[in-house]
């Protein structure tokens, strides 16, 4: 498979409304990225889980009871980890992917659509980036709090989304070293883990984390494992 499937044809496969044809291109391309095959595999399994929910004749077996219990507190693995699986086949790499590894929570997408709409923008001259980050004034009209960032990070754009949570803040920045990144947070609470987990996105690695009622997410197209590094120095610069 030469091009990479949309998240919308990724919504159509898991809602069984693709062809032959490009439910194959999906399915090949899945076995070459295993951390995306865990998450397909896990929308598949939350999909025919609320089908089996919503039919009171289908008899739920007890192993299944005691997962399904367990996952709202289940600690999110990284999707690095599956990276040894890549050589399985497809249907293998999902089933281990589903047994042993949890996604990322449903914000760290949008931390990736905002990185990656960030950087359409740098190179749009009719958009014009804010570079001008009031920490405390956020703090006051949003109350979002923001990690304390490095002295060789310089702020390239500032911006706000809406959620249906409420705002979120995304800053852009670029290191000395001429590195892009960018820092997502939104007040709301996450299930994700309060030391930084990494994954792979596509072209970019995304590390996210909570702190209280605070959720955040770094993104950057480093390796996962240097953008879960930087992470953890954010995570800790409240300390």
């Amino acid at each position: 498979m030469t091009d990479i499937p949309s998240d919308m044809e990724l919504h159509a496969y898991v809602d069984d409304q693709l062809d032959a044809g490009r439910r194959f291109a999906v399915e090949t391309h899945l076995s070459q990225d295993p951390a995306l095959a865990a998450q397909v595999m896990r929308d598949l399994g939350t999909r025919t889980a609320l089908r089996l929910l919503a039919d009171d004749r289908t008899p739920v077996a007890p192993l299944m009871e005691q997962r399904a219990a367990s996952l709202p507190s289940a600690p999110r693995a990284p999707w690095l980890r599956v990276a040894s699986v890549a050589g399985l086949s497809l249907a293998a790499a999902l089933m281990s992917a589903l047994i042993f590894f949890g996604g990322p929570p449903s914000y760290v997408d949008l931390a990736v659509a905002s990185h990656r709409v960030a950087q359409m923008r740098a190179h749009m001259h009719s958009q014009i980036e804010a570079t001008a980050l009031d920490a405390r004034e956020i703090l006051a009209r949003t109350h979002i709090d923001l990690p304390h960032l490095p002295a060789n990070w310089h702020i390239t754009d500032v911006q706000l989304f809406p959620t249906a949570k409420g705002p979120a803040l995304l800053v852009a920045v670029r290191t000395d070293e001429g590195q892009t990144l960018s820092i997502f947070a939104l007040r709301q609470k996450s299930d994700a883990p309060e030391r930084p987990d990494a994954v792979r996105e596509g072209p970019q690695s995304v590390a996210y984390w909570r702190r209280g009622d605070m959720s955040y997410a770094l993104t950057g197209e480093a390796d996962p494992h240097a953008i879960d590094k930087t992470a953890e120095a954010l995570a800790k610069s409240w300390l």
